[in-house]
């Protein structure tokens, strides 16, 4: 049997927008809470009093801290219900094909380009600066540097790119073009127009060859041959990681849906906090200050953190049935458990790391989150019932089939979860 892999980055990620999503079922019945970066820059509201870094109310919010997390036993009364009614149903997981080693493989080739110094065909990237004039004018949107183009991508109005192959690295050319009738800005569409464009460089997809695989950084494979077989044991492992993943997803709805909980005031005042904070630290990634935020939404800082704390209540009682199946196990952040996660992440990603690496890049914190949450969720696993059909489970709706589909059920023991696969038999 071979050890479950665990995509550490999904897994890590996922506990950093936990806050925000808290759940499917909160999504449904909660008005999101804030708008996304988009939807902020096309709302483009001021709040009835615009809000400074210097307003009293904007440096409460900032010098907010989080409370610690209360221990399983302050968080109030949960009942948890019992593992082995939960059931989910999954599509088997399918093997990895030699069409999608080889669209990986071609992938990686087409993004580690090779600078030749050769004049350019059909299918080489080049490297150009232009600048584009009508009747001698210079036209916005005409000019830029450094910009890569693939030669028969299409991306260029039609004509410019053909009248750039056999051109060499430093030469210059003049392209003549002429715009689309149909062209999405009217004061260009139909017209001739005539652009100056410096060639920089001439790039092309390499061969793939043994010399290739033992100069390219991302793989410590020596030859063709075993350079595949680490794509085709990477693919294979991320699906793995999404089988898994649906099964475990589906779980902890179904538990969450059926679990019981009384939280105390003591947690639901930390879920508060630690999701505004939250929040407020998500557009801080975009630069954006609480006060950029706010005053964009067209609320007051009383209206943004009641419509942060809608989704506290429903955070907690995820936070809760993790931290009570942790408890109830004794899972603890161990070095080995974080050792584990570092090593599925390797196998993963074809990168080496370790759990420092993960820590430096992450956070502890975050890195500890994600380990526990991974080993409670391969407990879970281990306890359900999971059915696989042949059929999807949204295919089989839609051409209306709920017949004659052959299932293959499977429930692992808890030995074999707590350090191998949960391996689903088949015929």
């Amino acid at each position: 049997m071979r050890k479950k892999k665990i995509f550490a980055v999904a897994a890590i990620m996922a506990m950093a927008v936990f806050a925000a999503a808290c759940g499917k079922k909160a999504e449904d019945s909660t008005k999101a809470s804030t708008a996304s970066e988009s939807e902020i820059s096309e709302t483009d509201k001021a709040s009835p009093s615009t809000l400074t870094e210097d307003s009293p109310e904007i440096k409460e919010l900032e010098s907010m801290t989080v409370p610690e997390e209360p221990k399983v036993s302050e968080m109030g009364k949960i009942t948890l219900p019992d593992l082995s009614t939960i059931s989910v149903t999954v599509a088997p997981m399918e093997n990895v094909t030699q069409e999608e080693v080889d669209n990986a493989i071609n992938q990686t080739l087409e993004e580690n380009l090779t600078t030749v110094d050769e004049a350019a065909k059909e299918g080489d990237t080049v490297n150009i600066d232009y600048s584009g004039s009508i009747d001698g004018v210079k036209f916005d949107g005409g000019t830029a540097e450094k910009q890569d183009l693939k030669l028969g991508s299409g991306r260029f109005i039609p004509g410019f790119e053909d009248q750039l192959i056999g051109k060499k690295a430093g030469e210059k050319v003049t392209v003549k073009v002429t715009f689309p009738k149909e062209y999405g800005n009217t004061d260009l569409a139909g017209k001739d127009a005539e652009f100056e464009v410096t060639v920089n460089a001439v790039k092309r997809q390499a061969e793939l060859t043994d010399e290739w695989v033992k100069n390219y950084a991302g793989t410590t494979a020596e030859t063709v041959e075993s350079y595949r077989d680490q794509v085709r044991e990477q693919l294979q492992n991320r699906k793995e990681f999404a089988y898994h993943s649906e099964i475990q997803d589906q779980a902890i709805q179904q538990i969450s849906d059926k679990t019981e909980v009384e939280l105390s005031k003591k947690f639901l005042e930390y879920a508060k906090a630690y999701i505004l904070n939250a929040q407020l630290n998500q557009y801080k990634q975009y630069g954006m200050s609480a006060a950029d935020v706010i005053n964009m939404s067209g609320k007051t800082v009383e209206q943004f953190k009641e419509d942060a704390y809608a989704n506290a209540e429903a955070y907690a009682k995820q936070l809760f049935i993790m931290r009570k199946l942790a408890d109830e196990q004794n899972i603890r952040a161990t070095d080995a458990l974080l050792d584990s996660l570092a090593e599925a992440e390797s196998s993963l990603t074809g990168e080496e790391t370790n759990r420092i690496k993960l820590i430096e890049q992450y956070g502890k914190e975050l890195v500890e989150e994600a380990a526990i949450r991974n080993a409670v969720m391969e407990y879970v696993e281990s306890k359900i019932k999971v059915t696989e059909q042949e059929v999807p489970y949204e295919t089989q709706m839609d051409i209306g089939k709920d017949a004659g589909n052959s299932t293959k059920e499977t429930t692992a023991s808890t030995s074999e979860a707590a350090s191998t696969e949960t391996e689903t038999k088949k015929n």
